[in-house]
């Protein structure tokens, strides 16, 4: 009866020695099922996957790009004026005359013209008011525009003035004009007759020409 409950023992004793065994080994093994470094290499993969020398790239592009399309205004000498063209009608006188690019780049016209009429004595003419007009009696609505000139292309604008005189009106009488170009400095001297018997001479601004007259 007492070899009966030794033995018993041992073999409760050696049924929980090995349940204890076990159940130890699988904690030693359960943190090896999750491994925290798996996710440490896609963090680094997105953070180097954004690369700095695109950011710089952008950047330089940019101004390139406004240089390009951004001609500066023309000068004074690398141009030529002339009368293209005269319209006259009910007392009315409509000169038209065109800037044309002589330079081998391009440049950029915006604005009106600069106008003086000369007398004999390449004095200004006294009494002369010049207005600057979006329209005259022959055109109308004209508004300013950038015009952007190529080698041998023309911007063209209108002088415009009224020229009937009563009996008893001497109407001033110009030798000379100087026109200078939008935001210029520097003008030119053609010989022209203006005779504006109102006193007042109207300038429209520049627009292109698409066809050379």
């Amino acid at each position: 009866m007492r070899i009966l409950i030794v033995e018993g023992s041992l073999l409760l004793l050696l049924t929980a020695m090995t349940t204890g065994c076990v159940g130890s080994s699988s904690v030693i093994k359960q943190p090896q099922a999750l491994p925290a470094s798996t996710e440490q290499p896609t963090k680094e993969a997105v953070l180097s996957s954004t690369p700095t020398p695109t950011a710089k790239s952008i950047e330089h592009s940019t101004p390139e790009a406004t240089i390009a399309t951004n001609p500066p205004r023309c000068e004074t000498s690398q141009l030529s004026v002339r009368r293209v063209s005269e319209d006259a009608g009910v007392g009315n006188v409509a000169l038209t005359y065109a800037f044309t690019n002589n330079a081998s780049s391009l440049c950029n016209l915006y604005g009106y013209p600069g106008l003086a009429l000369l007398d004999a004595k390449d004095q200004p003419l006294q009494g002369i008011k010049v207005i600057r007009s979006k329209d005259t009696y022959f055109s109308s609505q004209q508004p300013r525009q950038q015009v952007t000139l190529a080698p041998g292309k023309q911007a063209s604008f209108q002088i415009a003035y009224n020229h009937i005189s009563s009996p008893d009106q001497n109407c001033p009488m110009s030798s000379k004009i100087q026109i200078t170009p939008p935001n210029a400095y520097e003008h030119f001297t053609l010989t022209e007759q203006i005779k504006p018997c109102t006193g007042k001479v109207r300038v429209t601004p520049v627009r292109a020409v698409n066809t050379q007259p």
